[in-house]
């Protein structure tokens, strides 16, 4: 399992007149913070919980972009869905680790709703939350490790690349998916401005 803390830091500069008093030189700032975690719920065929996990995820280098730029540009791909799979290499910013090692052949999911966001209340800022969910008969498969969060426009049955994946997220341990079992994967990405 990785944890990650990511913060962004804005700056705002001021100047009034020509002259500086002694003192103004100092550049006031806000830090915005950004965390997510994913909660994962395997159930029987009889709707009783067989797996639960929450963790922290990584986001990666593709992913601190991602939140970067959809602030100045609504133009940018939003997020689509997940995909899973079975590699267990630990998760990345970059390189091997910031996208899913080992594919599982049809288990590309699209979000089961527009993704919500709602505050977390006055001063604890604002989460937006990702579902996906895949039903009985849905990727059957005893060795499902890892799943990401991506923004791929057609949601492809592959395993994506680092330019897509937004976020990664390796299970404490293997999932066995059953064919009569469900899995979800609830993602929630939380932003403070502090």
């Amino acid at each position: 399992m990785s944890n990650e803390k990511m913060s962004l830091t804005d700056t705002v500069s001021a100047v009034v007149g020509r002259a500086l008093s002694k003192g103004w030189g100092r550049t006031p700032y806000s830090k915005v913070a950004s965390r997510a975690n994913v909660t994962v719920v395997l159930r029987g065929e009889d709707g009783n919980i067989k797996f639960r996990e929450v963790g922290e995820n990584l986001v990666t280098d593709y992913g601190d972009d991602f939140i970067a730029t959809r602030t100045i540009d609504d133009g940018i791909n939003i997020v689509t869905g997940m995909k899973l799979g079975t590699g267990a290499t630990a998760a990345a910013k970059n390189g091997a680790g910031s996208t899913l090692v080992a594919y599982i052949s049809g288990s590309q999911e699209a979000l089961d709703a527009p993704a919500g966001e709602a505050t977390k209340g006055a001063g604890a800022g604002w989460r937006t939350t990702y579902v996906c969910t895949w039903v009985a008969g849905d990727v059957t498969n005893a060795a499902i490790a890892e799943v990401v969060l991506t923004n791929q426009t057609s949601l492809a049955d592959d395993a994506g690349s680092a330019g897509v994946t937004v976020a990664r997220y390796v299970f404490g341990a293997t999932i066995d998916k059953q064919a009569g079992d469900s899995l979800e994967v609830t993602w929630n990405i939380d932003i403070l401005g502090a």
